[in-house]
């Protein structure tokens, strides 16, 4: 009988432990913002570029640790996360579609807090203009080169959703060596929708310029193209 209730006491505090910790709150303050070049947001693909916060805790010795948070940034350069209030150190990674950045940003998150991130992208898309006539569309922007990289290619992606980029399309375009050689002038694409496309009522499209050495790519704005 002594066992039993032993155990059944030990059962109690383990559910009474556990309960303990998950009724931790929750955080409730956000920080949001945009990634932005000369105060105009930079976009990406979808949840593919990332940014880092870091933040110094204490471990259950007293032992100063720094905690990593992923901050994925959304395909209209936007990002938020939601977080505890305190100090952060932002940092902008690596192998993103701009310039490196070997500094961080100490943020302070109270409540809900906006820091817009700036960045040097290699290369921006301005000007754009996307158009549909007589089951074809057509495309003109401006590529201006803003860091010191080459140009890889620039690439007109069409879609049936919002989400479009490099893996979400459903046709494309690229310019390439020569079609590219000459950035003052600007860079046109043509595509004939395929009969998929072609049968909807309204696509989605967009214009990226990748860099070369670089994965990810610059985009413009998602357009919406209504077709019928």
């Amino acid at each position: 009988m002594k066992r039993i209730l032993y155990s059944i006491l030990t059962l109690f505090l383990i559910l009474f432990i556990g309960c303990e910790k998950d009724n931790y709150d929750a955080p409730t303050s956000f920080l949001k913002g945009s990634v932005v070049f000369n105060g105009s947001p930079v976009g990406v693909r979808s949840n593919a570029t990332q940014l880092e916060l870091w933040q110094n805790t204490w471990d259950t010795r007293g032992v100063i640790a720094r905690a990593k948070i992923a901050v994925y940034i959304a395909q209209d350069g936007s990002y938020s996360a939601r977080l505890f209030d305190g100090n952060y150190k932002l940092v902008r990674l690596s192998g993103a579609p701009w310039a490196a950045q070997t500094d961080s940003i100490d943020v302070t998150v109270n409540g809900i807090t906006t820091v817009d991130v700036p960045v040097t992208p290699n290369f921006s898309v301005t000007g754009e203009t996307i158009s549909y006539s007589g089951g074809v569309i057509t495309s003109s922007c401006t590529v201006t080169k803003t860091g010191t990289l080459n140009i890889q290619d620039v690439t007109l992606y069409l879609g049936t959703t919002a989400i479009v980029d490099h893996t979400n399309n459903a046709q494309s375009q690229s310019l390439t060596g020569g079609a590219i050689a000459n950035l003052s002038v600007p860079l046109n694409h043509s595509i004939t929708l395929n009969t998929t496309l072609a049968a909807r009522k309204y696509i989605y499209a967009r214009i990226a310029v990748r860099t070369s050495g670089v994965t990810e790519r610059n985009y413009s704005p998602v357009y919406k193209i209504t077709i019928q």
